[in-house]
């Protein structure tokens, strides 16, 4: 009787990615495969297992009950391969050419890019912010893709596959025109239910900053306007009476061209964690490490340090 021949264990990391994707097509694009490669690669799991493993549902696939225990069975032996062999990369950031992509919103990029770039000058390496989209599941997506090394969000790492660490913490502060007849230095919490406020939306959580970084429910505030970009709200209260909030080092960086006051917040809130989030294989690779200490760094470095820095290189 013929023995069965030993498994691929490239039909496995297909597998691994159809699932966690639910899409031949994307898991083709994360593998650098064609579409048809990966269709093959699943049927010959298929015929090797001798269960079926996907099925049509809709317009996507859904794992059956024997698909669902082999991803159980293999999630974390598959990781731990993939760490090990991303960790024998060979980097040296003095003579290597890399282009990083990061995620983050407006107020990261403006706290980080000086610092980043004063970082780099001596390196043929780049380092590209984008914004980051709405939907955490994109962003999880994304990482998982390798269209960007690493994301800087408000959470942890919601995902097995994700590593997550504390890049910095920022602080609110509440933004008043230096023109505004009733606030002068401070304000107090009745003032601060009194006048009207320009709202911050949160487009992924569907809140405003407020909601989000308060503790407690807060009442009903007077609405002036509503904006997404942090900008646009500072330009908005430097002309009017409305008053915002934002984190303290953008709101700082950019209070003398908006003429705005800013403010200790008269009610209690919640520290604004920020976490850098990456695909956890990446965990021990040299290169990644090297950009997640980079970020550390630019974290922590001051106005003078970002402009010491570059006076030093030219």
């Amino acid at each position: 009787m013929p023995t069965q021949k030993p498994l691929d264990l490239n039909l496995l990391r297909v597998f691994m990615v159809v699932y966690r994707t639910r899409s031949f097509t994307q898991a083709a694009q994360e593998l650098d495969l064609t579409q048809s490669s990966v269709s093959n690669a699943i049927g010959r799991l298929r015929s090797w297992v001798g269960e079926s493993l996907f099925t049509r549902v809709g317009r996507g696939i859904e794992p059956t009950a024997v698909a669902r225990e082999m991803y159980r069975k293999f999630e974390q032996p598959m990781a731990d391969i993939e760490t090990v062999l991303l960790g024998f990369e060979h980097f040296d950031p003095r003579s290597s050419q890399r282009r990083f992509y990061v995620y983050a919103n407006e107020s990261v990029i403006e706290t980080l890019q000086a610092g980043v770039q004063a970082l780099l000058l001596d390196a043929d390496i780049e380092v590209i912010f984008r914004e980051s989209p709405p939907q955490e599941a994109e962003l999880y997506r994304d990482i998982l893709l390798e269209q960007v090394a690493v994301a800087i969000d408000i959470k942890p790492a919601q995902q097995t596959l994700l590593s997550s660490k504390l890049l910095f913490t920022e602080s609110l502060v509440c933004i008043a025109s230096k023109q505004h007849p009733r606030i002068h230095g401070a304000i107090t919490h009745q003032q601060y239910f009194e006048e009207k406020h320009v709202f911050l939306n949160l487009r992924r959580f569907n809140l405003t900053a407020g909601d989000l970084f308060t503790e407690g429910v807060l009442p009903r505030r007077r609405m002036y306007s509503e904006q997404s970009s942090l900008l646009s709200m500072f330009a908005t209260v430097g002309k009017s009476e409305a008053i915002g909030i934002a984190p303290l080092r953008y709101a700082s960086q950019y209070a003398e061209m908006f003429g705005l006051q800013i403010l200790p917040m008269p009610l209690k809130t919640r520290p604004i964690d920020l976490y850098m989030v990456w695909s956890s294989k990446y965990t021990q690779n040299p290169s990644h490490q090297w950009l997640r200490s980079l970020l550390l760094s630019a974290s922590t470095m001051t106005t003078n340090e970002k402009a010491l820095v570059q006076a030093r290189s030219e």
